[in-house]
């Protein structure tokens, strides 16, 4: 059944497979920049009372609301990755190609989910829309644990950037959908917050990927300014600064161990290479 299975890792791809992840992956990654683009200057015309991207997020401010400055930035940036994942189809190297290839399904879905997503956010569809953040989440963790120790070029554009975005989005659509803007709403705020801390922490630390980490980091700080300025006096700013700060120096920490050649607690990993000359240095130093 591995061989029917679109999001199943493979160490080649079919000629055929390979166009159809090329056409796929350029056509859905231009669809959510048309849909982005477009429904970030116009509001939806086919209902009375739709908005775009940034006042609908402006209209309803929750506990969870992000600063659509920062996260504005976010999706440039992560946009403009994308473009790179999918140059990369049309590369020479084959082991460049099958690494983007393996992920294309998931990236192709990914996209199609984020569409669907701008179209019943900016029609204020709230509860539709937090099924598609749903699926999205757990496709996105699908893809993370199933093709762990992708290279960055794939990792961040393809899984860890829209895993970070959709994760956080769970929480703001789904604030706005339960209309989150009293007492009560926010104390249970207060704690559902530390739920986005656990998965990151376990992320960092556990998986040690600094790069979803960093995604994290840009985002919890998004939350935290927007919290800030919506209200002072409250928790929820001071707690997302301080899961900004544990995500940021976590990912800053086990990035410089990586790019040192240590582990987390700072020992010098050994090469399988050097480890097996060592184990027989005993035996050929015997007479």
């Amino acid at each position: 059944m591995a061989n029917f299975n679109p999001f199943a890792r493979r160490e080649s791809h079919h000629r055929n497979t390979l166009i159809a992840y090329q056409v796929l992956s350029v056509l859905s990654w231009a669809l959510v920049l048309v849909a982005g683009i477009y429904y970030s200057l116009h509001k939806p015309d086919d209902v009375k009372h739709g908005h775009n991207i940034w006042k609908q997020a402006n209209r309803h401010p929750t506990p969870f609301s992000q600063n659509t400055t920062i996260t504005g930035i976010y999706w440039i940036l992560l946009l403009l990755s994308q473009v790179s994942y999918v140059w990369h189809f049309f590369s020479n190297n084959g082991t460049l190609v099958t690494s983007a290839a393996n992920v294309a399904s998931h990236f192709i879905l990914n996209n199609l989910l984020v569409f669907a997503f701008i179209m019943l956010w900016v029609r204020n569809y709230f509860w539709p829309a937090e099924i598609i953040l749903i699926i999205h989440v757990i496709s996105q963790s699908s893809a993370y644990w199933t093709h762990r120790g992708s290279p960055p070029f794939v990792h961040w554009p393809a899984i860890a950037g829209p895993y970070a975005w959709s994760l956080t989005a769970l929480f703001w659509n789904g604030a706005v959908a339960v209309h989150a803007h009293n007492l009560p709403s926010r104390i249970v705020a207060n704690i559902f917050i530390w739920v986005i801390f656990l998965i990151g922490f376990v992320h960092i630390f556990t998986a040690k990927d600094y790069i979803f980490g960093y995604s994290l980091s840009i985002l919890t700080l998004s939350l935290a300014v927007e919290q800030l300025a919506i209200k002072i006096i409250a928790l929820q700013w001071i707690f997302a600064f301080v899961i900004f700060a544990v995500f940021f120096v976590g990912s800053l920490y086990v990035s410089s161990a990586a790019y040192t050649g240590r582990d987390l607690w700072l020992k010098r990993v050994v090469a399988p290479d050097s480890t097996t000359d060592r184990e027989r240095e005993p035996l050929l130093n015997n007479p």
